[in-house]
């Protein structure tokens, strides 16, 4: 269940800042790889693992205040009335 709402939402969340960031994507991109390689391997599984629990929790409580299809709902009305 989870699973399937962080897809949805991060589908809904590249759609909608796909056109915008596209620029700037590439350059992010690329300095984020050479900033995680210069981190130790700990460090990385650590803040992936903090990361990970942090968004289930995220989800987890908006999940419990609707459903998945209401938020993808939700979501694309508000990107469509942009």
């Amino acid at each position: 269940m989870f699973s399937r709402v962080l897809i949805q939402v991060t589908h809904i969340k590249l759609s909608l800042f796909s056109t915008q960031e596209q620029r700037i994507g590439s350059y992010a991109s690329c300095s984020s790889l050479l900033f995680l390689s210069t981190l130790p391997l700990p460090f990385l599984i650590h803040s992936s693992q903090t990361r990970c629990g942090f968004l289930e929790y995220i989800f987890g409580l908006i999940n419990s205040w609707c459903s998945a299809s209401q938020l993808s709902s939700t979501l694309t009305q508000t990107a469509t009335n942009r």
